[in-house]
Parts: C-alpha cells; sequence; structure tokens
C-alpha cells in the first residue's frame, strides 16, 4: 500500500512549519494594522485596512489550522446519516401534464 504525501514525516513538519509561518504573517499584519487604527477615523477604514483585515484573518485561520491539525486536515471523516445525500428515485409514475 502507498502512503499518502500528507503522511508522511518531512510532510507533517513542512505543514506545521507553514502554519508557524502563516501565524507569523497574520501576526505582522495585525501589527500593522494596530499602528493603523489611531491614524484612521473609525467610519473611514481604507482598502489597504481592509485588506490588511482580510489578510490577517485568513493567516492567522489557515496557520493555526496547519499548526495544530498539521496532516490531520486531511484525514476522512463519517458524515451522519442525516447529512448524507439520498439517491433521487424515479417517481412510480411517469408525469404527465394531461394526467391532472
Amino acid at each position: 500500500m502507498m502512503k499518502k504525501w500528507h503522511e508522511t514525516r518531512v510532510a507533517n513538519i513542512g505543514l506545521r512549519a507553514l502554519g508557524i509561518v502563516l501565524v507569523g504573517i497574520g501576526w505582522l499584519f495585525a501589527l500593522r494594522l494596530h499602528h493603523m487604527a489611531p491614524i484612521t477615523g473609525p467610519r473611514d477604514p481604507g482598502a489597504l485596512m481592509i485588506i490588511l483585515s482580510a489578510a490577517t484573518f485568513l493567516g492567522a485561520s489557515a496557520g493555526s489550522a496547519l499548526l495544530f491539525v498539521g496532516p490531520g486536515l486531511w484525514e476522512t471523516v463519517e458524515v451522519s446519516e442525516r447529512w448524507r445525500r439520498q439517491p433521487t428515485r424515479a417517481p412510480d409514475t411517469p408525469f404527465s401534464l394531461t394526467n391532472a
């Protein structure tokens, strides 16, 4: 049986290292936003502040997931019966506009 790429030790270390890098980038963006906040009014965020806020959120979220879960992000999970797609059944009688 062939091992999946994310199950190797190198991938585990690499994914977690990438998580640290992404959290660090998010931290730097957050610091930049913190320094921009006193200059900018509360009702006048510029495009740069909005982009930095989005990048902070994405970097921190993805980085945390990679750092703490690592290759576990690719594990298969069982979906509850309630949320599974049911195969569509053919109706018992054919639909026709004249059958009404």
